[in-house]
């Protein structure tokens, strides 16, 4: 770290953005950890001979019920934001800003140009956001649907409970890919965790690094000490590994539901890819790879869990 950094910090994140984020996680990993095991009952059976079954499903609808709750809380908290003008559309609408971003990192990425300096979020978090908001909207419609389908049916599931399944599983696994890359980019590299999520402050430092923009118009000078930020391969390799292996547990996903047989009619993967399903011989690789997952949902909700633990310590403390 360069001496000439300052251990200064600017706020990122205020209380309400904080606990918004620390409850969407928490309900979001919950969801995945018990969805999992009823998408893949052979790889994850432990986790419902653990807790079992019918807690699985309950606990399952009350993470839903959370997850809702908290985007209908934060919805109407934005709204009111951008009403008063304590927010702005900036932060999270793209705009020609984005456009000219998008090609300065391109051009960075290949050795052509400097690292462009980008403003409280970058095009790549905005696209996150975006991405995260509407596979959540569709987790949360086709939820509900299966829920109330589920309610009215009592025989065996009908063709728009299927299609409602496959929708909602597929989608989940989706989002899994997605928030991985989230949590390799924004959190795994400040190890062993990225703290400016539950306190709300970031180092000058590394807003200097990395939203050379905001942290110029949020300490109001044009000559912050910033350092140049150079390319880690072992990262880089890392995060190409795990998207290639959520891919194809991504895939299983397509294989397990999307082809698999309808109430009267005949399994598809049985007949064209009978060797791929996580049952086939590639089973260990699903064995393994949805393990893993599974582990990340635990491993990150007493993560978030004891970040927000020190936020309460400190601040009683103070």
């Amino acid at each position: 770290m360069s001496a000439a950094r300052t251990r200064a910090t600017i706020e990122r994140f205020n209380s309400v953005q904080v606990y918004v984020h620390a409850l969407l996680a928490i309900s979001i990993f919950v969801l995945w950890l018990t969805g999992l095991p009823l998408t893949f009952n052979e790889p994850l059976g432990w986790l419902i001979e653990v807790f079992g079954y019918a807690n699985v499903i309950d606990i399952h609808i009350a993470a839903g019920v959370v997850l809702i709750a908290t985007m209908l809380y934060y919805g109407v908290y934005l709204a009111l934001g951008l009403v008063t003008g304590a927010s702005t559309w900036k932060h999270f609408m793209f705009g020609v800003d984005d456009i000219y971003e998008v090609v300065a990192q391109l051009k960075w990425l290949a050795g052509l140009g400097p690292e462009p300096e980008s403003g409280k979020y970058t095009f790549l978090q905005k696209a996150e956001i975006w991405i995260i908001a509407f596979e959540v909207g569709v987790m949360i419609v086709t939820g509900l649907l299966l829920w109330m389908l589920g309610m009215l049916q009592s025989t065996s599931p009908n063709l728009p409970m299927l299609i409602m399944r496959d929708v909602h599983a597929i989608v989940a696994v989706t989002m899994l890919m997605g928030v991985s890359f989230h949590l390799f980019m924004t959190h795994v590299k400040e190890f062993p965790m990225d703290g400016s999520m539950f306190h709300g402050q970031v180092d000058v430092g590394r807003a200097c690094n990395e939203w050379q923009q905001w942290a110029k118009d949020s300490i109001g000078s044009s000559t912050l000490p910033c350092d140049e930020r150079t390319h880690s391969t072992i990262l880089t390799s890392g995060m190409v590994f795990t998207m290639l292996l959520f891919f194809v547990i991504w895939t299983g996903v397509i294989l397990q539901y999307v082809f698999s047989p309808l109430p009267t009619g005949p399994s598809l993967t049985q007949t064209i890819a009978p060797n791929t399903l996580p049952g086939g011989t590639l089973g260990l690789v699903y064995l393994v790879g949805l393990n893993l997952a599974a582990l990340v949902c635990i491993v990150s909700v007493f993560a978030i869990g004891y970040g927000l633990y020190v936020r309460f310590a400190e601040r009683t403390a103070a």
